[in-house]
């Protein structure tokens, strides 16, 4: 048993133990809604996403804000995606960029994030 914040949570005598595995190369699938580039803006700290369309490579709009959930919240809103695999790797992108903002550290898209001391 498992206490949980609202619910105690029993486990399945049955559990499926799942090993994961991805290649971030290898398994990538283009969403056909088109791409985001993030980065930090340096005066304000807040978070940009611009949103991309494959047909000329043009910015069609930017969504700011101060932290990952807000943002791709309403890209999910606004149905800017039509894959998980990308709204997935968007959330992992997009916490980065929070976690650098936050911490002063520098932001590259696709980069591991380097904590380091602080």
């Amino acid at each position: 048993m498992i206490k949980g914040c609202w619910h105690d949570i029993r486990i399945s005598p049955n559990l499926e133990i799942i090993e994961a595995n991805y290649d971030r190369t290898k398994n990538f699938r283009t969403d056909r809604k088109g791409y985001f580039l993030i980065r930090i803006d340096d005066k304000t700290c807040n978070i940009e996403a611009g949103y991309c369309t494959f047909e000329h490579n043009i910015m069609e709009a930017k969504i700011v804000g101060k932290t990952a959930l807000e943002i791709i919240n309403t890209i999910i809103d606004r149905s800017l995606v039509s894959s998980l695999q990308h709204i997935g790797d968007l959330g992992i992108e997009l916490c980065k960029a929070e976690l650098a903002s936050k911490s002063k550290r520098e932001y590259k898209q696709d980069q591991e994030l380097i904590l380091g001391p602080f």
